[in-house]
C-alpha cells in the first residue's frame, strides 16, 4: 500500500518493445535532451471510483474484458462501488484492470518505455507491460493473490501505517524495538509504510510522535508486506506455476530486489518473494533516476506514485496516465 504526498488516506497480451535505450541525458530538465521514459504502476492503494468506467468506452484490446473473465468479477460494476479499494480479493483484479486498460491506450498512442516497475500489486501490471505475462494470466494471478491475501488478513487482526518526517534509519530503529512491527514500503524521503498487529502499532505510534514523526493509520485490509501474509505464499506460487511466464522484452525493476529482472525465472521469484518482501520504491525512483531515466509515466488511477516522484527524483518529469485524456496529454509529451 501506498500513502500519498505527504500523507494519503485510503480506502483501501498488450506488449509493446521499448524504444532503443539512448544514452541518459546529462539535464532531465534539459528540453532539447532525449526522452527515456520509465512506466510505474500502482497499488491497490490508488484505487479510485470509477477507474475502469474510464475505459469501458475506450478499450478496443478487450482488457477489462479479459481481465474480468480471468478473474471471474465484473470489473467494471466493482469499480464503481467505493468499498472495493478496501477489499483485497476484489480491489486487486479491479486496479488490474484499470492500468493495464490505460497502458494499452498508451501503446496505441504511440508510448514505449524504456524500463517498467511497479509498486506492491502494481509490478503485476509492470509484468504485463514487460511482456513477461499476458493479460488473461496476468488477471487469474492477482485474482488468485486478491484471495489468498483476503484469507490472511482473516486470520488475525493487524494493520498499516504511514510514519512520516522521520528517516528510514530511525523507522528501521522502531521496527528493531517493537515485536511484531514489520517495514512494508520505503516510499519516499520521510514516508515509511509499517504493518503489524495492533499492539504494535499501538506502540510504534508512541515512540514515533515521541520522537517527532506522525503516524497515521491507513484504512486497509489487513497487514501486508509482513509475515501475516506468509500463508498467501502457496497459493501465489501455484497460480505462477500454472501460467506460461516469459523473459521480459522490456527491464522490469523489481520493487524489492531494486534491479532489472531479465529472465523469466527472475520475475516468477520477485512476484512470489514480493507477498512478503518490503517494497523499496524509494530506492526504485533513485535507480530509474540513475538509468537515465528523464520522464516518469504512472500509469493506472491516481497520482500517489507522480507525488512521491517528485519529492524523491524531483528533477524527473512526471506524467499520470489514468483516463483516456490522461493519455493523450501523456502521448503529447512523450510519445516516439
Amino acid at each position: 500500500m501506498v500513502a500519498g504526498a505527504p500523507v494519503r488516506r485510503t480506502p483501501s497480451g498488450i506488449i509493446a518493445p521499448a524504444r532503443p535505450l539512448r544514452r541518459p541525458a546529462s539535464r532531465p530538465s534539459d528540453p532539447e535532451a532525449p526522452l527515456r521514459v520509465a512506466a510505474v504502476f500502482p497499488g491497490q492503494g490508488s484505487f479510485a471510483v470509477g477507474c475502469t468506467a474510464a475505459w469501458r468506452d475506450d478499450d478496443p484490446d478487450g482488457v477489462l474484458a479479459a481481465v474480468g473473465a480471468a478473474a471471474d468479477l465484473d470489473v467494471v460494476a466493482e469499480g464503481e462501488r467505493e468499498d472495493t479499494g478496501r477489499s483485497t480479493r476484489r480491489g486487486q483484479p479491479v486496479l488490474l484492470a484499470a492500468s493495464l486498460a490505460a497502458w494499452s491506450a498508451l501503446v496505441r498512442a504511440g508510448v514505449r518505455p524504456a524500463l517498467v516497475a511497479g509498486h506492491s500489486l502494481g509490478e503485476y501490471a509492470a509484468a504485463a507491460a514487460a511482456g513477461a505475462l499476458d493479460v488473461a494470466s496476468a488477471g487469474r494471478i492477482v485474482a488468485t493473490r486478491g484471495r489468498a491475501m483476503a484469507d490472511a488478513c482473516t486470520a488475525g487482526a493487524g494493520g498499516m501505517a504511514a510514519v512520516v518526517r522521520l528517516e528510514p534509519e530511525a523507522v528501521a530503529a522502531l521496527v528493531a524495538e517493537i515485536d511484531g512491527l514489520t517495514a512494508a514500503n520505503d516510499n519516499a524521503p520521510g514516508q515509511v509504510v509499517v504493518s503489524g498487529d495492533a499492539a504494535a502499532l499501538a506502540r510504534a505510534r508512541e515512540l514515533t510522535e515521541a520522537r517527532g514523526g506522525r503516524f497515521v493509520v491507513l484504512d486497509v485490509e489487513g497487514p501486508f508486506h509482513s509475515p501475516a501474509m506468509a500463508a498467501a505464499v502457496a497459493p501465489v506460487r501455484t497460480a505462477v506455476a500454472a501460467e506460461t511466464v516469459a523473459d521480459p522484452t522490456v527491464p522490469l525493476v523489481s520493487g524489492s530486489l531494486v534491479r532489472a529482472l531479465r529472465s523469466a525465472a527472475e520475475v516468477v521469484g520477485s512476484l512470489v518473494d514480493g507477498i512478503l518482501a518490503p517494497v523499496r520504491w524509494r530506492e526504485v525512483q533513485l535507480h530509474l533516476a540513475a538509468e537515465g531515466v528523464t520522464d516518469l509515466v504512472e500509469v493506472g488511477p491516481g497520482r500517489v506514485l507522480a507525488g512521491l516522484a517528485k519529492r524523491t527524483v524531483p528533477g524527473l518529469r512526471v506524467h499520470a496516465a489514468g483516463t483516456p485524456d490522461d493519455v493523450r496529454a501523456v502521448a503529447a509529451a512523450v510519445a516516439a
